[in-house]
């Protein structure tokens, strides 16, 4: 079975990668189950979240404390791959969260491509960084490493220069919400969430600011092969005159929107993002897209 579900307008195709292992939505988010759907399925590319763990493996969560979805307890950081194993998740006792190494044998023998979204957040040690490239290994010419902390990026990829990764500058610079994240926590003065010098007043058009600040993107994490951007960060930057998706094909890079779902954003503003040249778009529901888009999906 071969299922890949994407967008086509005019002419140009956005492939819907699978946020969490979401495919057809009946399993939790970053579960077995849903991992191993979406591998049976053979769908494009699936994205999962990984947090190292004391020892020889990873863990697939996108939380850093076992207590916040499990029946563990402290930072996922010191736990070992035998806590993991020992935990279950609040709502169902029957099932507890994947290590990577038992997601990498589901996929050994698929074609899917793995986006590991990585969450630690400090510094990595050199035997962390081994254990995932070690964890990885099998697959590694199928697996992605994408993160918003260009620091661990950049120790990646001196612990192996081939390894695919990616870059989502989020942490640098973020549309114009209501209320801020953790960061960035300043409005600039080109209405985005932005703490960096050049936003303190505006002294060039947007679209000059813009290009600014990825030419420092690029310069973050210089191995990216793919950029990976908040879609209403996306939709403002079409607003103000610059194509992201432009300047990173032009600098032989892909680009990624998140997380874009049916029902939650407007048809128009995918097409508008799809017109506009982006390769991927993260979903929790590619097949309801699909389905929407009727002649302009194209599902094989």
């Amino acid at each position: 079975m071969s299922l890949t579900p994407s967008i086509t307008i005019g002419g140009r195709t956005s492939v819907l990668t699978c946020h969490m292992a979401a495919l057809s939505g009946r399993f939790r988010h970053n579960s077995a189950a849903a991992i191993r759907e979406c591998v049976h399925a053979n769908v494009a590319r699936l994205e999962i979240d990984v947090h190292s763990l004391a020892g020889d493996d990873y863990v697939v969560s996108h939380e850093r404390r076992l207590e916040r979805e499990t029946t563990g307890a402290g930072s996922i950081g010191v736990a070992t791959a035998d806590d993991v194993r020992a935990v279950r998740f609040l709502d169902d006792a029957d099932d507890g969260p994947p290590l990577l190494s038992n997601v990498v044998a589901m996929a050994r023998d698929g074609a899917t491509e793995l986006q590991l979204d990585l969450k630690d957040w400090r510094p990595m040690e050199h035997a962390r960084l081994q254990a995932l490239l070690d964890v990885i290994a099998p697959i590694k010419q199928r697996v992605i490493v994408t993160a918003g902390e260009d620091w661990n990026l950049r120790l990646l990829h001196d612990a192996d220069p081939t390894l695919a990764l990616g870059f989502d500058p989020g942490r640098y610079i973020g549309h114009a919400q209501e209320e801020p994240s953790l960061l960035p926590r300043a409005m600039g003065a080109y209405g985005y969430r932005d703490d960096h010098p050049l936003a303190i007043g505006r002294t060039v058009a947007a679209p000059e600011y813009l290009r600014a600040r990825f030419d420092a993107f690029a310069s973050q994490c210089p191995a990216a092969r793919e950029m990976f951007l908040d879609h209403r960060l996306f939709l403002q930057m079409l607003d103000d005159r610059f194509n992201a998706a432009e300047w990173l094909h032009e600098h032989s890079m892909d680009v990624t929107v998140w997380t874009v779902d049916h029902g939650a954003t407007p048809d128009a503003a995918v097409e508008r993002m799809v017109d506009a040249g982006v390769d991927r778009i993260t979903t929790n529901t590619p097949l309801a897209w699909a389905e929407a888009f009727g002649g302009k999906a194209n599902v094989r």
